[in-house]
């Protein structure tokens, strides 16, 4: 063979093995499939698992319905525990209708009618009740302190407890809290009474009656503590369309409750009357001072010309005529005034009336014959409470029992 064959042959022999390592290298890396899928198919399958998996819960959550029993049961003694040691609270309420704007009284009318002959004008000199009390104003009222100590001095008959007194007295003295008020107090209230350990005990005080409202009002602290309960107890809600007011009061006895209502709405009338007239009430007691002055002086010049002429029957000389004219003058000018001042005074009178507000009784009070207490209702929602929180477990235990997997 001649030397070009044999390099031609090497050459062949050379290029085999190369192409075997061409061959593995693809055996190393092999290609991969992937199938594309419709996105409503997709989303049937992930439908399908999660109706798979919730049908799996109820299943797990019926599997474990021992469970619920128990939380359940647990639920309903619970209920009927907080029902039966619940204490009675009664609610008796008036619907009132206040002065909404200010209209033309009667006694307006009546002095622009007649003035003119009484010697007055005719009322438009009388500020009126422009600026009558705006509803909202009556819940702040009922809630301010002076209101809450007036109801609390006021006497209140509780034949359910057979006794007769002060609100803040059968507070203080006569009505025991629950077993639940006391649970709560030492468990929620537990810090406050171990404060309370160390600190010294105030001595008691009588409870403030009989100040000014724009005086400064001192109490203690448990009287405080009567008035914030006595708050909750006297509510008032505003219906912001037709302006009416609803009066609420709720207290342990039924008698208690509905008197209290009535005096809260004596109160409240009161306190609106004299926020309302106050002014005119000071224009009224000035004038009639000075009526009082102006009648005196009026009767002391009265009294002199009297006795002057009873001195001189027979008047002859200009002295005495002179004398008579000026007592005549003197007396005329405090008739005058007397009466000017009388005018103002059925003026002023007049005026107080004008700004009277009226509160309108729409609903009276009614002695309640049901408590607020509903024994039924208590039960409902503790059962219904432990049902959810059963089932609540259940899930929680039905996801950690998943999650290792």
């Amino acid at each position: 063979m001649s030397e070009d064959q044999k390099h031609s042959d090497k050459g062949h022999g050379s290029d085999k093995p190369e192409k075997k390592k061409k061959r593995s290298g693809q055996e190393e890396f092999p290609l991969q499939e992937y199938r594309l899928v419709p996105v409503e198919e997709w989303e049937e399958d992930q439908n399908g698992e999660r109706e798979i998996d919730l049908i799996e819960l109820a299943r797990y959550i019926w599997d474990n319905r021992s469970t619920i029993y128990k939380f359940v049961a647990v639920g309903i003694v619970l209920g009927l525990t907080v029902a039966l040691l619940s204490p009675k609270e009664y609610q008796s309420g008036a619907t009132l209708m206040p002065e909404m704007q200010s209209t033309e009284s009667g006694a307006s009318r009546l002095l622009q009618q007649y003035g003119g002959l009484l010697g007055m004008s005719g009322g438009g000199n009388m500020e009126g009740g422009g600026s009558m009390i705006p509803p909202q104003l009556y819940p702040q009222i009922v809630q301010s302190l002076p209101f809450q100590l007036e109801l609390l001095n006021e006497e209140v008959e509780f034949p359910r407890f057979e006794t007769s007194t002060t609100v803040y007295t059968f507070f203080d003295e006569v009505y025991t809290p629950s077993v639940l008020t006391h649970i709560k107090g030492y468990t929620i209230g537990l810090p406050g009474k171990i404060i309370g350990l160390f600190k010294e005990e105030a001595p008691k005080a009588a409870l403030p009656r009989g100040f000014e409202t724009d005086s400064v009002i001192s109490v203690t602290k448990n009287q405080m503590a009567i008035i914030d309960n006595m708050r909750e107890r006297v509510s008032i809600s505003l219906n912001e369309e037709t302006g009416v007011i609803n009066l609420t009061v709720t207290m342990p006895d039924p008698q208690a409750s509905a008197q209290l209502a009535q005096t809260s709405i004596g109160l409240m009338k009161e306190y609106v009357v004299n926020y309302r007239t106050r002014k005119a009430e000071e224009d009224l007691r000035f004038a009639r001072e000075q009526l009082e002055m102006a009648k005196a002086e009026f009767e002391t010049v009265q009294n002199r010309l009297a006795e002057f002429r009873d001195s001189n029957i027979n008047l002859s000389s200009a002295r005495a005529q002179t004398q008579e004219q000026r007592l005549q003058s003197e007396y005329d000018l405090a008739f005058n005034v007397y009466n000017s001042v009388a005018q103002q005074v059925e003026q002023a009178k007049l005026k107080v009336q004008e700004q009277t507000p009226v509160v309108s009784v729409l609903q009276p009070v009614q002695v309640p014959v049901d408590d607020e207490t509903s024994g039924l209702l208590i039960l409902i929602g503790f059962i219904t409470f432990s049902g959810g929180l059963s089932i609540g477990w259940i899930i929680i235990q039905s996801m950690t029992v998943a999650s290792p997997k």
